[in-house]
């Protein structure tokens, strides 16, 4: 199934494609030299006059079909690829995102976003285990709501999402939502500080600014240790696989 034709209305963009679009404008001078698409996530390197940098997606198993072809990324065409029709290359999409986003990103200091979780409930949009549990021996109000049947330990459905979402004061959203599409319900329905995080949420913080994300937080990869580990079929916790990268926050808001 070919989506290319379809003409999609600017007030009904995905931000997904916003962000794209803002990247593709970064891509001169890069080229792909390695990607995959392996057990639990999928990787894209880019190669440039800097050196190279690396961008990853989590493939979301419960939403794979078998509806479209999977095709070979091209970096003058991430926006086409953000918003395909099969999983798999929104996988390769975002990671090509993350890849060019990583490319031009400036030196990170190691940080995370434990100085923004000051007010409550605090929403996890995404269960991050080791983050919902670490919080919940704090004795904080947490809520955790997660898209797929199987990580739904201690966890509400996203369903639920839409009666709490509002009520939510600190929001930390797992960059998933860039690939099924759900991260602009998640910021309409939210009045509170939103953090976009994870190892799939690698985009550029200038693709980012003008939207309501208040703060970005991944990885800046360790390339051929990352390469690795995911070719042993893991995936990615920032909370857990600390030796893989320099994990950053950053707040948009400054």
């Amino acid at each position: 199934m070919d989506i290319s034709s379809l003409n999609i209305a600017p007030t009904r963009k995905p931000l997904i494609r916003l962000f794209a679009e803002r990247a593709v404008e970064r891509v001169e001078g890069l080229r792909i030299v390695d990607y995959c698409l392996c057990l639990s996530g999928g990787y894209v390197v880019v190669e440039g006059a800097r050196g190279r940098a690396m961008g990853f997606a989590h493939i979301p198993h419960e939403d794979l079909h078998h509806v479209g072809e999977v095709k070979i990324p091209k970096l003058e065409e991430i926006p086409e690829f953000v918003i395909d029709i099969n999983p798999l290359n929104r996988v390769l999409g975002v990671a090509m995102l993350n890849a060019v986003s990583q490319y031009h990103l400036n030196e990170v200091k190691p940080t995370s976003i434990d100085s923004y979780l000051n007010e409550e409930p605090i929403c996890l949009i995404g269960n991050m285990y080791p983050l919902a549990e670490r919080l919940r021996a704090q004795g904080r109000k947490v809520w955790v709501f997660e898209r797929s049947p199987y990580l739904r330990m201690k966890a509400m459905s996203d369903v639920e999402e839409e009666i709490l979402l509002p009520l939510c004061k600190t929001l930390v959203i797992t960059g998933v939502t860039l690939l099924n599409f759900t991260l602009d319900r998640v910021l309409q329905l939210s009045s509170g500080l939103n953090i976009l995080t994870g190892p799939t949420a690698g985009v550029h913080p200038d693709f980012v600014r003008g939207t309501k994300v208040h703060i970005l937080a991944s990885m800046k990869f360790n390339i051929e240790e990352t390469i690795k580990h995911l070719k042993l079929g893991n995936y990615i916790s920032l909370a857990i696989h600390k030796n893989l990268g320099i994990s950053y926050a950053i707040d948009l808001r400054t």
